[in-house]
């Protein structure tokens, strides 16, 4: 299976079956999304337990947007893929204010094939205004 299918698998599981998700990654994961202060959820995830802390927090602050058709790009490199995208319709709950985001994830696989590393590069400006009140 290639690393992009491996991937929207995971995406998929993360939106229907959380527990499934987490099978699908490394015990000693890290995961990194390093945002704006006043975004709750920024910051260097390690673990199952730190990936849960991760998506809860990021669910009890923000609804995802839908994936923007055509825009998604994967470039793959041995056990490493780029995924570039966008979401249109993010929207901060507490202030209800709605934005489009465009992202980069580099995510990488260990010899187990579980998702070891993962790296969200957001648009920062438009995340961090969405926050604000």
């Amino acid at each position: 299976m290639s690393l992009e299918n491996k991937l929207m698998e995971y995406i998929s599981a993360l939106k229907t079956d959380f527990p499934a998700a987490l099978k699908m990654v490394a015990e000693d994961v890290v995961w990194i999304n390093y945002l704006p202060d006043n975004v709750p959820f920024g910051g260097e995830y390690r673990g199952h337990e730190g990936l849960i802390e991760y998506f809860q927090t990021l669910t009890e602050n923000f609804e995802i947007g839908q994936y923007v058709d055509g825009s998604f790009e994967f470039i793959e490199s041995g056990n490493t893929l780029v995924f570039i995208g966008a979401e249109t319709g993010a929207r901060v709950l507490s202030t209800g204010k709605v934005f489009d985001l465009p992202f980069v994830w580099v995510v990488k696989w260990n010899d187990e094939g579980k998702i070891c590393y993962a790296r969200e590069h957001n648009d920062t400006a438009a995340i961090g205004d969405a926050f604000k009140e």
